[in-house]
């Protein structure tokens, strides 16, 4: 096949400051939607420094797309946020392919030989009734193979970014007039498929690229529901597979799933309920044939965790938060919410209703203990890091609350329960010792409760410094960067200089930090 005019070309300098702007303004809406949330800021946008940069660029012999390399110095790895499955980590590895010209200048499905003698090994037709079934999309399949020039490698001039949650491999073409733009690779499917990332086949990049980068079709079933919000909009001047309008693409979905999440805060139970049922049989409302998209988890996990931020008790905010998991049939979720409520009949009453094999040992003496009764004799272990964070978050953070006397029959069942309640019931544990080895949640429990009790006054900078590499430690500057901002006053601009800050003492710290104040029976 004649190699045709590539009409696409590489961003300009324009071009890229306009969206480098938009992703600045979708993330402070996404940060502003989804208070204490952090994983905004926690999951990625932790901006790579120049020499790093420059370093990977010198022992590869490039020079990266300019799109990319600036989210690069801006915004920090992309995978993370991005990717599915097995994000691959910036600069981790080295490729003599990378500085190799990118071969392919349309969707490529694999040499014709090979397609001739799988089908005469398999004695069947490779489009109809093996791998090349998934090549439907196109209007004739044949259209799409093309042999490559001499010595090329389909994979030639390609950084895999990672994997999708289909198992296609996303690749940044990394020169050639596709520079920038990003490519699906479907080795999930035993087929060779390269693909720019754009829409140009039926909705292929909306159902197979969008959606799999990261969770973001969760909430299109409820896309009917009046409460639902808009799209927001697009770009003037789109660049199909573009990499800055593939992040700009998803960051605008992940911003109206948060808009949807706080639309959520108004809604009756009955509402609620209908909703819930939309999400578990999304196919009978608008979703893809196959797939389901869970439910309300994630919003109630992000209000327990603005609960569990708080300086004091929220009785409404709670009450609401068992209205939201039992209305949304949101299981799970729901435990850790009684809990935080202290619901313990009600606790006690959920796991007797579970089969016996999925009942929960430490929830089952929690409310044994709690109401007063004998706990059963059980082996039992604290839920572990395998679960959510916030079951364990919840958990030290009501019994840092209980009467310690009304605590021992816990612990003489639960005895891994007792260092972490003492870490987690004041800051002098953790910054007296080794803060990499702070358990998480309970360092987390501990660090909020100190936050609380020294905005209010002018914490010596030792401290400060102490708190803020806590954080770091136990991984929660995200959540806690107000509260942070709040204590040290102008010392940080934003999340990044306190995440530098943190890492930095971290790394240089000689002996024990500066002890913090014991704020036992304290916020």
């Amino acid at each position: 096949m004649a190699e045709p005019t590539v009409s696409r070309r590489p961003l300009d300098a324009g071009q890229i400051d306009r969206r480098l702007a938009r992703i600045r303004e979708l993330l402070t809406r996404w940060d502003a939607l989804r208070p204490g949330d952090g994983q905004v800021w926690r999951r990625a946008f932790v901006p790579i420094p120049e020499t790093e940069v420059a370093a990977f660029e010198a022992r590869n012999g490039l020079r990266l797309p300019e799109n990319y390399r600036r989210y690069l110095l801006e915004f920090g790895d992309p995978g993370a946020l991005l990717m599915r499955y097995g994000a691959q980590p910036f600069g981790e590895k080295d490729e003599p392919g990378y500085r190799e010209p990118f071969p392919l200048h349309e969707s490529w499905a694999g040499r014709p030989d090979e397609i001739t003698e799988w089908e005469e090994a398999e004695g069947t037709d490779f489009f109809d009734a093996g791998p090349g079934e998934f090549y439907a999309q196109f209007d004739d399949p044949r259209e799409a193979f093309y042999d490559l020039p001499a010595g090329a490698d389909p994979d030639d001039g390609t950084l895999i970014l990672g994997a999708t949650r289909s198992h296609m491999l996303a690749r940044l073409v990394l020169n050639g007039p596709w520079a920038g733009t990003v490519w699906l690779d479907s080795f999930g499917y035993d087929g060779q498929l390269k693909e720019p990332a754009d829409d140009r086949y039926d909705g292929l990049y909306d159902a197979y690229a969008l959606r799999e980068f990261a969770e973001t079709a969760t909430w299109l079933p409820l896309a009917g529901l009046p409460w639902f919000p808009a799209p927001t909009a697009g770009f003037d001047d789109p660049a199909p597979a573009d990499f800055l309008d593939l992040t700009t693409s998803w960051l605008r979905l992940r911003v109206r799933q948060a808009e949807a999440e706080r639309a959520c805060d108004r809604l009756d139970a009955p509402d609620l309920a209908e909703a819930g049922r939309r999400l578990r049989s999304p196919e009978e409302h608008g979703g893809l044939r196959g797939h389901r998209y869970g439910g309300f988890g994630p919003y109630i996990v992000g209000l327990i965790r603005d609960e569990l931020l708080r300086p004091e008790p929220d009785p409404a905010a709670r009450a609401r938060i068992v209205e939201v998991a039992e209305a949304a049939a949101e299981t799970p979720v729901l435990p850790t919410a009684l809990i935080l409520s202290g619901r313990w009949r009600e606790l006690r009453d959920f796991e007797q209703s579970l089969p016996e094999a999925r009942r929960s040992p430490v929830n089952q003496i929690l409310a044994a203990v709690m109401l007063g009764a004998e706990p059963p004799v059980t082996t039992a272990t604290l839920p572990s890091r395998g679960r959510t964070s916030i079951d364990r978050w919840a958990l030290l953070h009501t019994l840092t609350r209980t009467d310690p006397a009304r605590l021992r029959p816990l612990l003489d069942q639960l005895p891994d329960l007792r260092p972490l309640l003492d870490t987690a019931q004041s800051a002098d544990t953790p910054l007296a010792g080794d803060l990499t080895a702070v358990d998480r949640d309970a360092g987390t429990v501990a660090l909020v409760r100190a936050l609380h009790a020294t905005a209010a006054d002018t914490p010596a900078t030792g401290l400060v410094d102490g708190l803020c590499a806590l954080a770091v430690a136990v991984d929660r500057v995200g959540e806690v960067f107000h509260l942070l901002a709040a204590v040290a006053g102008d010392r940080w601009a934003d999340w990044h200089a306190a995440q530098r800050s943190g890492r930095g003492l971290l790394d240089t710290r000689q002996g024990p930090a500066p002890s913090a104040p014991n704020h036992q029976g304290r916020p």
